[in-house]
């Protein structure tokens, strides 16, 4: 969420700033870590359309890159976080920084200081983060959360873009045939009713279509702006992209292939998560927040089973989280001890098989959308001119 903060500095004047937070109780902690009072705190946005602002966000990966750098270089964590806020010319995230530094300067452990934070340091990261600082190995913690997120970002990012040439197919298809239907079908359509009316034939659709239009421009031309708003409306809000996701995963061959995503997904997590010496009840609940909603009563039912002692490789095929080869490399794991590892190759797994067929569906969906449309855009264009053939004809 985004907030205003008016502020009274340490130089005793009056300030404003304006930066991101879970909650208010946070947007406080930002403001007091450096030094300032918070005099008034105005809430921006509750909405979705907040995420679409221009705005610079903290980069957690950039900031893992070179933390990690500065502790493998034998800086101390207080004097690497010190270093990186001063690196922060602009001041965009001093905020972020002064909170860690206080927090640090006070005796808490880094893991403590970026609790504070919850909508810059995700949960999995505080969590790999505290179990390593126990055995001194934060900055193998860190790599490991940045291996993870190259990761995830690398199916995200092929997603993204085997959906971009389709979307963009789609809304230009969309933008060319409300023209017809909103435009050039009215015109033609005068031209076609005064010849009919003089040949005393029967309305077809490109009159009838053409004569609601131009008697009912405002209706028409509302519907097709609500279909926009009600699409960007769709797409921004949480709630409603839940209830598409939900429709769109019971689709027979889609639905198999999302269900495999959110299984590697669950899987990669649970391996980092162990291999950072988090327990396996634990990260089973940490993982729960990285599922979709549909996927957490089954891992919820999970976790209940596996607390109660049943072994884990039998609890993930009851709760339908798992597939027969996955059922067999935790039973390897389960008995060699290894659970981490073995969860981390079934990830794997999943990714190449999604990999596969994501560049598959690329090359399908493509041309069928290419197609479709322009079979559409054909068949308007076939309306306009079938009167006019048959006036020829009659000619």
């Amino acid at each position: 969420m985004r907030y205003r903060a008016k502020i009274l500095t340490a130089a005793m004047t009056v300030d404003s700033t304006e930066f991101d937070a879970v909650s208010e109780e946070e947007a406080r902690r930002f403001v007091e870590a450096s030094g300032s009072k918070v005099l008034g705190l105005e809430t921006l946005d509750r909405s979705g359309l907040s995420n679409f602002r221009s705005r610079k966000k903290f980069n957690l990966a950039v900031f893992n890159q070179q933390l990690s750098t500065l502790l493998d270089a034998g800086q101390p964590v207080v004097d690497a976080i010190e270093i990186l806020g001063r690196n922060d010319r602009h001041g965009q995230h001093r905020g972020i920084y002064d909170t860690l530094l206080d927090g640090l300067r006070q005796g808490r452990q880094l893991s403590e200081a970026m609790s504070a934070l919850p909508s810059v340091f995700p949960a999995l990261y505080v969590a790999m983060v505290r179990s390593s600082e126990t055995t001194g190995t934060v900055r193998a913690a860190i790599q490991r959360f940045m291996h993870y997120q190259r990761q995830v970002d690398e199916i995200r990012g092929k997603l993204i873009s085997a959906a971009i040439y389709p979307a963009i197919l789609i809304t230009v298809g969309f933008v060319v045939i409300a023209f017809l239907m909103l435009y050039v079908v009215p015109r033609f359509s005068e031209v076609f009713e005064d010849i009919a009316a003089r040949q005393q034939a029967s309305a077809g659709f490109v009159q009838l279509w053409g004569g609601f239009v131009r008697n009912h421009a405002l209706v028409a031309w509302s519907a097709f702006i609500g279909i926009i708003v009600a699409s960007v409306a769709g797409i921004v809000h949480p709630k409603t992209r839940a209830k598409v996701f939900q429709k769109f995963i019971q689709l027979p061959a889609i639905g198999e292939k999302v269900w495999l995503l959110q299984l590697a997904r669950m899987y990669r997590t649970l391996g980092m998560l162990l291999k950072s010496g988090v327990s396996m009840l634990a990260a089973m609940r940490m993982t729960e927040g990285a599922l979709a909603t549909g996927f957490r009563d089954n891992l919820q039912r999970a976790i209940g089973l596996v607390s109660e002692g049943k072994p884990l490789s039998i609890v993930m095929m009851e709760c339908g989280l798992s597939t027969d080869l996955a059922q067999r490399l935790l039973v390897a794991g389960e008995s060699s001890g290894n659970l981490d590892e073995m969860m981390e190759k079934i990830a794997d797994f999943y990714d190449q098989e999604m990999s596969t067929w994501i560049d598959t569906a690329g090359r399908l969906v493509e041309p069928i959308l290419m197609v479709g449309i322009g079979l559409v855009i054909g068949a308007v264009v076939l309306m306009l001119y079938t009167p006019i053939f048959d006036l020829a004809n009659a000619v």
